[in-house]
């Protein structure tokens, strides 16, 4: 009788130990896997949704500073669109057909990736021109301006996808100036051109974060 009495007890301790214990397993692996949830859905968002840029050749080539935050607004496959926005500084220079030369804009812009590092890009610069001691007429000039440039290049990532470089070659032209001033075709200062579409490349240096 008592035997009996014991082995039903034994048995019912058991089954609640094991069922305690399932339950505790089931408990942990819950919490473990809403974690390890929540941390994978915060180093996705943060891969590569926001970025900052700046050129490394301009301040040498043509005395000019160009830095972009981007952001991320959206990705599927390969397809992903970027927009930024920045400071573009063109620090004074002599112009042989203008004068001395400076601007100082904000820019903006969309960059379309169509195959990995692929894309297009849409930019525009609005901000102020400032000549200085004209070639011709002495004078001095201000200006609000727009340019809008196109560029297709490739981006380069690298160290884990945190750097990348961004080899770019574009076309851009100026579309308004509120006080233009006369620009000439060449240094004999004979004809007057006005704005004209130039081409140009660019290398930007990157840091994903």
């Amino acid at each position: 009788m008592f035997s009996g009495l014991i082995e039903r007890l034994n048995k019912f301790v058991v089954s609640f130990l094991n069922a305690t214990t399932m339950k505790k397993f089931l408990l942990v692996l819950g919490i473990i896997s809403l974690i390890s949830s929540s941390s994978f859905a915060q180093t996705e968002q943060k891969k590569s949704k926001y970025a900052i840029e700046t050129d490394i050749l301009w301040p040498f080539l043509v005395q000019t500073t160009r830095t972009h935050y981007t952001i991320k607004i959206w990705e599927k496959g390969n397809l992903r669109g970027d927009v930024y926005v920045g400071l573009n500084i063109d620090f004074p220079r002599d112009r042989a057909t203008e004068g001395r030369f400076a601007d100082y804009s904000i820019a903006s812009g969309y960059r379309q990736y169509l195959w990995k590092g692929l894309h297009l890009e849409f930019s525009q610069t609005i901000g102020m021109g400032v000549l200085q001691n004209h070639v011709t007429t002495g004078i001095n000039y201000k200006s609000f301006d727009c340019l809008v440039t196109g560029y297709v290049g490739y981006k380069f990532e690298f160290a884990k996808k945190k750097l990348y470089i961004l080899p770019q070659f574009g076309v851009a032209q100026v579309l308004y100036k509120s006080n233009p001033w006369p620009i000439y075709e060449d240094e004999t200062l004979t004809k007057e051109v006005g704005e004209t579409p130039f081409m140009f490349g660019s290398l930007r240096f990157g840091y994903n974060f």
